[in-house]
């Protein structure tokens, strides 16, 4: 693989942030069997420089009912949401 920079962001604000700043060059990693096996195999249209790692962000996993819809964090394992 090539290098590039590793965010860990530790808030939304933060990695919102960092995606502006660095653009298309930025790509979001949140489990990472994708978008890493698409760096080794360097197969992804352009190559990122940075990534942007949301797992370090408290809070986005979550299972809850809300207003009467249920609400699924971006970070809630499959394996919580049978749990429930």
């Amino acid at each position: 693989m090539r290098k590039f920079k590793h965010i860990n962001a530790s808030t939304l604000e933060e990695a919102v942030s960092a995606l502006k700043e660095y653009g298309e060059a930025a790509k979001v990693i949140a489990g990472g069997t994708d978008l890493v096996g698409q760096m080794k195999d360097e197969i992804l249209p352009q190559y990122p420089e940075v990534i942007v790692n949301l797992k370090t962000i408290p809070g986005l996993d979550y299972i809850k009912e809300d207003d009467n819809a249920l609400k699924i964090g971006a970070m809630t394992r499959l394996e919580d949401i049978a749990k429930d």
